[in-house]
């Protein structure tokens, strides 16, 4: 029977381990996942913390005041138009060093688009995902893709998520924040080929340019 290797970032990296966990029994090999497994409250508390984290580190930054007035205007949004002028103004908040490859970025920030999409159940609460204890059950090898400076799912998620899957490699982005596919084209896309390769032929090895889950661990632990 067909087997395919579902590949999600951000939050396409929830849809994937929705699919891994509770679709396609039959049909998948694989998962490459990139996003906090925690739900809503915690996330907020800890993107909070790495924006101001953001704001210490860019102090003086012609370009910050633009990222911070966006980014307190994010809880208000309730229009395309608006919503694609908030992505746009927070985007330097998504690379590790934005402002120091803005030339070439650029042209990427004015091309987004980002249609407003209501988050909220008929009761106005959020709708907060936590996979926690399903992914310790998670049948399938999973890359847990991390950029060592992403500001919305970084390190602290990228390791929970490693602990959490049984069957789990780690990639560690070393120079991008949340973009790390545009930062890091070729690491990334070594590093999904390797684990696709691995997981299909496991003589193949582990992740290029990467490390096993076990490696890691046992740093941690050293």
């Amino acid at each position: 029977m067909p087997k395919v290797h579902l590949l999600g970032l951000s939050h396409g990296a929830f849809v994937a381990a929705y699919h891994a966990l509770y679709r396609l029994t039959n049909w998948r090999e694989s998962c490459c996942t990139r996003a906090p497994p925690s739900p809503a409250p915690e996330h907020s508390a800890e993107a909070g913390r790495m924006v101001e984290a953001f704001a210490a580190k860019h102090a003086g930054c012609p370009g910050l005041p633009e990222v911070m007035a966006a980014i307190g205007v994010v809880g208000g949004m309730s229009a395309d138009e608006q919503t694609k002028a908030v992505a746009r103004g927070v985007l330097p908040w998504y690379f590790a060093d934005y402002w120091g490859d803005e030339e070439r970025l650029a042209p990427f920030r004015d091309a987004v688009r980002a249609p407003y999409i209501w988050g909220l159940y008929e009761d106005f609460t959020p709708d907060a995902v936590d996979d926690r204890t399903g992914l310790k059950e998670l049948a399938v090898p999973a890359l847990v893709v991390v950029g060592r400076h992403d500001v919305i799912c970084g390190m602290r998620w990228g390791l929970e998520l490693d602990e959490l899957i049984p069957d789990s490699r780690l990639l560690v982005l070393e120079n991008s924040g949340h973009m790390g596919h545009l930062e890091e084209p070729e690491t990334f896309a070594d590093g999904v080929r390797g684990f696709v390769l691995g997981t299909t032929n496991p003589r193949n090895g582990a992740v290029q340019d990467g490390t096993t889950a076990r490696d890691v661990r046992r740093h941690r632990r050293g």
